[in-house]
């Protein structure tokens, strides 16, 4: 019995940790954090994201008073503040320590509080490990800053309207409608799924409107964009 009940403990704490793991992709191949804007959440539901991060090789360091060029061995992210009530993160590798010249990811997710609407910048404070010369060794302190996230107040689903666009049906079935104050001919759209994916969707559109065909989306919650010149205008939406 002792057996058995500690198969399905360590079955459990297993299955734990892949629930909260993500997988690095392999695609990406040029330096930076992707997506750059963390899709919206909404207090008092579940939010799950993957952030990919592609650590260059090199780096500028600041050593004995003059800045070297250093080989990269690896970025250890240290902690994650600034996240909303409810919300952890997790790394790929599990020790946050993500290797130079390669892409690796971490996992935000968990029950967003259903107080904590929003507007949420992390503090990201890591520790970089390189080598200068290619033999001596060195670490520095650094911070990032570059990576926020929007919580929207809890509300009714059938419409959402954000700054200067409308979303409709939503829940959608086949077809959901992005009615903007533009016209849509000179917008750029993109949806991702939940782990940040890309989604290539029909659409069309037609004067002030977005058409997309959303008839071979998997149920589930789906975030959105629309780029119109130098503003960014983000939507979420449930597909049933």
């Amino acid at each position: 019995m002792k057996k058995i009940l500690l198969a399905l403990i360590i079955l459990g704490f297993q299955m734990s940790l892949a629930a909260q793991s993500c997988t690095p992709d392999s695609t990406i191949t040029a330096p930076g954090t992707y997506p750059k804007h963390l899709p919206d959440g909404i207090a008092g539901t579940h939010y799950q994201q993957t952030v990919q991060f592609r650590i260059a090789s090199d780096t500028q360091v600041t050593f004995s008073g003059s800045t070297v060029t250093a080989h990269i061995d690896s970025i250890k992210v240290l902690d994650v503040f600034g996240l909303p009530g409810g919300i952890s993160y997790s790394c790929t590798p599990a020790s946050c320590a993500l290797p130079g010249g390669k892409t690796s990811c971490g996992l935000i997710y968990g029950d967003i509080d259903a107080n904590a609407s929003g507007t949420y910048p992390f503090t990201i404070p890591i520790r970089i490990y390189v080598h200068i010369g290619g033999t001596f060794p060195y670490q520095q302190p650094d911070t990032l800053y570059n990576i926020s996230m929007n919580v929207n107040a809890a509300a009714g689903i059938d419409e959402m309207v954000q700054h200067e666009l409308l979303v409709y049906p939503n829940p959608a079935t086949s077809d959901l409608n992005v009615a903007l104050t533009f016209h849509a001919g000179q917008a750029e759209i993109e949806v991702f799924d939940r782990q940040g994916k890309r989604l290539n969707l029909e659409s069309h559109y037609e004067n002030n409107i977005i058409h997309l065909n959303t008839s071979d989306l998997p149920a589930g919650i789906y975030m959105g964009q629309v780029q119109h010149g130098s503003e960014t205008y983000r939507f979420r939406f449930v597909r049933n």
